[in-house]
């Protein structure tokens, strides 16, 4: 029992110091095991091994980086020995305490294989007189991870050349063990995020072209001037709309003249009157890059300048937007 004292105690005096190099799954555990143990070659001529039921208490502390410092304290069983001077069996009962590192090697998420080494402080307690002292200790095993909580083990640990006085034997120990491991938590399971498909839909937006002209009954600008009147701005609207709805829209701007007058006067007075218009888009919003400027003058007639109703024809301004490709 006090071999089982000082295994815990030495555990949680390494569990502050153990922390500081901790990952965020390390945690502290304990457990127990039973099993079958086995004492051997403890006699000095022949075949005298001796096979009893033993187990103990566990105790460990799991960095989460799949190593462990883990102690045992066992009961290894009641056997008969045989030593000179001592004649005939010799029967006393074998305890060990053992610290180890303990590494583990996943094989599965939840299951590893571990081996230990490292030393075990044997006691044997018989009428022939007792006997301790310090021997290697290897163990190897399987351990599943049930639950958060509790972990199922298998194992072999074999103490080695235990030899004090007339004392000298092997113990071999296969066992079955579960430990408790406290204020461990599974990992988050990850979130699926559901991305809903988005179909982008690409239309061709029909090229337009508007013509506004003072035989439509609507005076554009004051004669020889450049300046809007208020009916034509609301003639310009439909167009206005689709440029300020479609950013990948444009507009081809060209200003027409009739006859009248010299033919220098009417070139720049197509340009102008042109320009007026850009700038009443420009003045609602758009942006002076996405429309194009050009004056024609008197050179691009659509009726004879010879009647009055041919040159309030020719008198005009086209609006030409050509067709563009848009995501709805």
């Amino acid at each position: 029992m006090k071999k089982a004292v000082i295994s815990l105690g030495l555990i949680v005096a390494i569990s502050p110091l153990a922390s500081v190099y901790a990952q965020d799954d390390a945690n502290f555990y304990l457990g127990a095991r039973v099993g079958s143990s086995t004492l051997s070659d403890a006699c000095q001529l022949g075949s005298c091994d001796d096979q009893e039921v033993g187990g103990g208490l566990i105790g460990g502390y799991n960095f989460g980086n799949n190593f462990s410092i883990e102690s045992t304290y066992d009961y290894l069983g009641h056997f008969d020995a045989s030593y000179s001077p001592t004649p005939g069996a010799i029967s006393g009962d074998l305890t060990a305490f053992t610290l180890a590192p303990k590494l583990d090697f996943g094989i599965t998420d939840q299951t590893s294989i571990y081996g230990k080494i490292g030393a075990a402080w044997w006691d044997w307690n018989s009428k022939a007189g007792n006997q301790d002292d310090l021997s290697l200790l290897g163990a190897v095993g399987l351990d599943h991870r049930a639950n958060d909580l509790v972990n199922v083990r298998l194992e072999y640990q074999y103490i080695h050349d235990m030899d004090e006085s007339y004392f000298n034997a092997d113990n071999h120990l296969i066992s079955a063990g579960l430990t408790f491991h406290f204020g461990r938590t599974s990992a988050p399971e990850p979130v699926v995020m559901m991305v809903e498909e988005v179909v982008v839909v690409e239309t061709v937006a029909e090229p337009k072209k508007y013509v506004f002209s003072e035989a439509d009954e609507v005076e554009l600008f004051a004669f020889g001037k450049a300046d809007l009147s208020s009916d034509a701005a609301q003639q310009l609207n439909p167009m206005l709309k689709r440029l300020q709805d479609f950013e990948t829209s444009t507009a081809i701007i060209v200003g027409h003249t009739d006859s009248v007058g010299s033919e220098a006067f009417n070139q720049k007075l197509s340009e102008e009157r042109a320009q007026t218009v850009a700038n009443y888009f420009i003045n609602n919003g758009i942006s002076a890059d996405r429309l194009s400027v050009v004056g024609a003058g008197e050179n691009d007639p659509v009726a004879s300048n010879d009647t009055a109703e041919g040159r309030a024809q020719n008198r005009r301004v086209e609006i030409e937007s050509p067709e563009f490709v848009y995501e709805e």
